[in-house]
């Protein structure tokens, strides 16, 4: 079996170097070109418009309790999570003790 020399894996070391790299610069450059074309293609294209009120619409009045009880909810679950993870670190912290000895 022939072991090859240092020269040999040198010019083996910078050929892998040149495609890797060769590699690399195509595809960044073919991303770059979409990415113009993508561009160019949207602004030929624009998206419509939304519409716009002149006035806003009032809410009604049932929406206005429904929020204010989703919101009064949210915070009470909000309490209920924060008291989970307090109970489950306090459990995780009496579960491992560092022994003394």
């Amino acid at each position: 079996m022939n072991t090859p020399t240092m020269s040999e894996q040198l010019l083996e070391a910078a050929s892998l170097l040149v495609a890797g790299m060769s590699s690399v610069f195509l595809f960044l450059s073919v991303l770059i070109v979409s990415v113009k074309l993508i561009t160019k293609f949207v602004e030929a294209f624009p998206e419509p418009a939304a519409t716009t009120y002149a006035t806003p619409r009032p809410a009604p009045a049932a929406s206005t309790n429904t929020a204010n009880h989703s919101a009064n909810q949210a915070v009470t679950n909000q309490q209920d999570v924060i008291t989970a993870i307090t109970h489950a670190v306090s459990a995780y912290r009496q579960g491992n003790q560092p022994s003394s000895k």
